[in-house]
């Protein structure tokens, strides 16, 4: 196996916060994309914009507290919610549900032999709460097959085991030895939602 623990992105991930992976700026998420009339960037919390959409729910995690959400024209993602925002277990598949988040971001990849096999990895951590909009997050760790890389915007797409993830990436990951069709074991903090609302009201 071609990673090299030693100096790598996953070895550095060690001194990355998760406060300070969430805290990238974002570009526009697959789901906003999708949908056209969502509503634009709303003011920072704390330091960190929202983004906010309208999209379907396709599937409910109530062991997790995470929904899977697919905009108009088909792209999906899935959100990690703080549980004091709202509670997914009172949610349906095919309500139509607005929500404010911020979107996955990759914190450290390495390069691995071509045989490798997918996998997904995931723990929870801590994150200090700004102004009690999130408290905690995600961390995923997956051996997944690059589809799609935009240097210009910072974004990575990943085929992992169960699905095909868009990513914003941080700061300090190079991104100069990876390419389309590599096989590589990345790192990062899945999508986190602050707000879920239905029908005006928020999800409780």
């Amino acid at each position: 196996m071609a990673c090299n623990r030693k100096g790598s992105g996953l070895a550095r991930m060690k001194a990355i916060t998760v406060a300070l992976a969430v805290s990238v700026a974002v570009a526009g998420p697959v789901l906003a994309q999708d949908n056209p009339a969502s509503a634009p960037e709303q003011p920072a919390v704390g330091a960190v914009a929202l983004l906010h959409v309208q999209a379907r729910v396709v599937a409910i995690d109530p062991a997790t507290n995470s929904v899977t959400l697919r905009g108009p024209q088909g792209g999906e993602e899935t959100f990690d919610v703080n549980r004091e925002a709202a509670d997914v277990s009172k949610l349906h598949v095919g309500d139509v549900v607005s929500i404010a988040y911020k979107k996955a971001v990759l914190v450290g990849v390495d390069k691995l032999a071509p045989s490798g096999i997918r996998q997904r990895i995931d723990t929870e951590v801590t994150q200090p709460a700004a102004n009690g909009v999130v408290a905690s997050a995600r961390r995923v760790e997956i051996v997944a097959t690059v589809r799609k890389i935009d240097r210009k915007k910072r974004t990575i797409t990943l085929r992992g085991p169960s699905r095909t993830e868009t990513l914003d990436v941080a700061p300090d990951v190079p991104l100069e030895k990876i390419k389309v069709g590599d096989s590589v074991r990345a790192v990062f903090i899945s999508a986190i939602a602050a707000q879920v609302s239905r029908n005006g009201e928020d999800v409780k």
